[in-house]
């Protein structure tokens, strides 16, 4: 990313022919957000001589260039950092598992890219949720993932409930419905069970 950069602005100053002496000036003018605060901490570090001065756009390159771009090895453990998933595991879990992470490879990353790295990893369900709020705190959206996860948690198995109630009810219900169809009805209607007949004798002796 930062070398596609890197190819841009030198494209830009060779277009518009920017004399060496501005080049370095005009890019830090644009520097933002991360990249403003560790040009600041480089000035300091250049005042405290700490690191050499630099004096041109090539000496800024080289700076940039050990900063931003990671060894080839550790750029393939940042790609699988980057696409680490939850999977399975809870939003807790894969939490821990992330800042384990975080600190083995040693990133010093700023909070935006933690939490842009954290939420791609969050399974889909959770994500969708959690990416319709914006915040600033890696803490908050792992608050968040794990309330969200617990709705959705509690909402499944109320769905489940639900369904085995109404399949249980459906059940009792065919065999209610079985029992008291007119067909059944009429057999039953039909076919009495043996009723003794009334003795005539005995009729007249009660009359």
């Amino acid at each position: 990313m930062y070398l596609d950069w890197e190819v841009k602005v030198d494209h830009i100053f060779h277009v518009y022919k920017v004399q060496d002496d501005y080049k370095l000036r005009i890019v830090s003018l644009y520097f933002l957000d991360y990249a403003k605060e560790w040009w600041h901490q480089t000035l300091r570090d250049i005042g405290y001589n700490k690191r050499p001065p630099m004096v041109s756009w090539n000496d800024l390159k080289e700076c940039m260039r050990a900063r931003f771009v990671p060894p080839p090895s550790r750029k393939e453990h940042l790609l699988k950092f980057q696409r680490l998933p939850q999977g399975h595991r809870t939003v807790n879990e894969y939490f821990k598992d992330f800042e384990t992470t975080l600190t083995k490879m040693k990133m010093h990353a700023n909070e935006e890219s933690k939490i842009k790295w954290f939420v791609r990893g969050l399974r889909r369900d959770i994500r969708d949720f959690v990416e319709l709020n914006e915040y600033f705190s890696l803490k908050k959206v792992v608050h968040l993932a794990i309330k969200v996860e617990s709705y959705l948690l509690k909402t499944t198995f109320k769905n489940t409930h639900d369904d085995d109630f109404y399949n249980s009810f459906r059940k009792d219900a065919n065999k209610i419905s079985t029992q008291i169809s007119p067909l059944n009805f009429s057999k039953q209607t039909t076919s009495p069970k043996n009723v003794s007949t009334p003795n005539p004798l005995l009729y007249e002796k009660i009359h």
